[in-house]
């Protein structure tokens, strides 16, 4: 049941996002053609502010998903009401308060830009657009968690996506037709409430007991919850200050403009992440219900699959990305928005490396285990913004993104895999190592062969066949003999079959 699940919501997933990447990139072509490179920054900055004042969220949310799959697993609907309940009075006063303190940021918002902004719209206008636009979702936040925790992702998904996706087209209208920016956020916003209608409606009828009267939360209940918020409250904060300042920096130090140029490069390694944590996402929820059914040994058999087949995915769209990313660049928006090749290396070396990070943080969310690496990120902040900054006066954009690559790969990676083997698993991290160090040879590998045959390639539809071509060989010539890629093949034959 757990594996029928995950693969119908990855399926609905695959299938969205396709669409959904094909009209993100004609849009932001547009974009690009009519508005520039300013306000292309100025929307990257201002998600990355909205993005770090989610930290008011304090990882509640986490919190009480945690807290659903008991009660899910054992039908007990009395419990998830409570549950509900105290998750909706919590994000109330978390929306109230980040439109508050996004107020209160106003006045600052100059500062935040190095040099002359010669955009012709309010940035102060700008801001609350992408302010309401952030603070809708906290108010209706507790109905999508009960469709997507009971493993009903599938549902959430296809509305975002045929919502989004109407909102798409009309945002490319405004763009071509009127080319007026304010418009085009006022579409977003009207898309974000229509999603937040819907989703609050079919919650309601899905799951018609939660609009029954809940009884309060056990204060035990409470207590437990309170307990993993304040530990999350770190995690939530190294991951906002690791993630979302790197756009701050570079806007702060270099330049809004050059936001723009690296805005298009997240842009495309965003994309391909979502691609890849399909495969997370659409079985989170399972993934948590066999934390809370199945034996340890079972479910580091339940890690072991999903890890190598994420390391694998994860590998393969590195080699494409480091052979692929500047020609693609230069054929969809030319070559004044291209960045150097170390820099790529950079930003792709941190996407391998952030992807096997997802799955182990996925599983340690899943199982509750916050506690023992809690004050992790305040080594990460410290670590990462000094370094970033130090770097960005010499280096530019290139010195923020090696701060945030080696806090990921010389913090991040070992401890994270550690506390999970530990207290998850219960096992030696001896094996996952093992994997790691091989998987990371076949990337590099398959890199080097692939950037050697595409030197002698022109087409960029040359170099992606070499680039898939070289990694899916090399991928097989190494792992072909696992107990991980039979397993995946027999499961991919048994689906042909059906």
């Amino acid at each position: 049941m757990r594996t029928r699940k995950s693969i119908r919501n990855v399926s609905i997933m695959l299938l969205t996002q396709f669409i959904t990447l094909a009209l993100a990139f004609v849009s932001r072509t547009i974009f690009i053609k009519t508005l520039g490179a300013e306000y292309l920054g100025l929307n990257g900055l201002f998600l990355n502010i909205l993005n770090t004042l989610s930290l008011a969220e304090m990882g509640i949310g986490m919190a009480i998903a945690y807290a659903l799959y008991k009660p899910i697993a054992q039908n007990d609907t009395e419990q998830i009401k409570s549950i509900l309940a105290f998750y909706r009075r919590c994000y109330f006063f978390i929306g109230i308060f980040v439109i508050f303190v996004g107020c209160l940021m106003l006045p600052f918002l100059p500062y935040l830009m190095k040099g002359e902004v010669t955009i012709s719209v309010n940035i102060y206008h700008v801001f609350l657009c992408f302010l309401a636009n952030s603070a809708i979702g906290y108010f209706f936040a507790h109905k999508r968690t009960i469709i997507d925790e009971t493993q009903n992702k599938y549902l959430t998904t296809s509305i975002d996506f045929a919502v989004n996706t109407i909102v798409a087209i009309v945002q490319i209208i405004i763009l071509w037709q009127l080319k007026d920016y304010m418009l085009f956020l006022l579409a977003r916003i009207l898309g974000t409430v229509a999603i937040s209608i819907i989703i609050f409606m079919l919650a309601n009828r899905k799951f018609i007991y939660i609009k029954e009267k809940a009884a309060d939360l056990s204060s035990s209940a409470r207590k437990k919850i309170w307990s993993n918020v304040f530990i999350l409250f770190f995690h939530k904060l190294g991951g906002v200050v690791i993630l979302g300042t790197d756009f701050l920096i570079i806007s702060a130090f270099v330049g809004i403009e050059a936001v723009g140029i690296y805005s298009n490069y997240t842009l495309i390694v965003g994309t391909v992440t979502t691609f890849c944590n399909l495969f997370i996402i659409g079985a989170d929820a399972s993934i948590g219900n066999a934390i809370a059914t199945l034996e340890k040994k079972e479910v580091y058999v339940v890690f072991r699959k999903m890890a190598f087949l994420i390391f694998c995915i994860g590998g393969i769209s590195t080699v494409c990305l480091v052979n692929l990313m500047n020609p693609f660049i230069e054929l969809w928006v030319g070559q004044n928005y291209l960045l150097s090749n170390s820099i790529v290396y950079v930003i792709v070396a941190n996407f391998f490396f952030m992807q096997n990070r997802w799955l182990v943080i996925i599983f340690k969310n899943d199982a509750g285990i916050f506690r023992p690496d809690m004050y992790k990120p305040i080594i990460e902040i410290i670590f990462n913004l000094s370094l970033s900054i130090f770097l960005v006066h010499e280096y530019g954009v290139l010195g923020v993104l090696i701060g945030t690559l080696a806090n990921t790969f010389f913090i991040n990676i070992w401890v994270e895999a550690y506390i999970a083997h530990k207290h998850i698993f219960v096992t030696s991290i001896a094996r996952y190592l093992k994997m790691y160090a091989i998987q990371i040879f076949a990337m590099l590998t398959s890199c080097a062969l692939s950037l050697y045959i595409n030197s002698f390639v022109e087409l960029f539809a040359g170099k992606a066949v070499v680039s898939i071509s070289v990694a899916m060989t090399v991928y097989f010539i190494f792992f072909f003999r696992t107990e991980e890629f039979k397993y995946f093949v027999e499961l991919f034959r048994k689906m042909v079959r059906k």
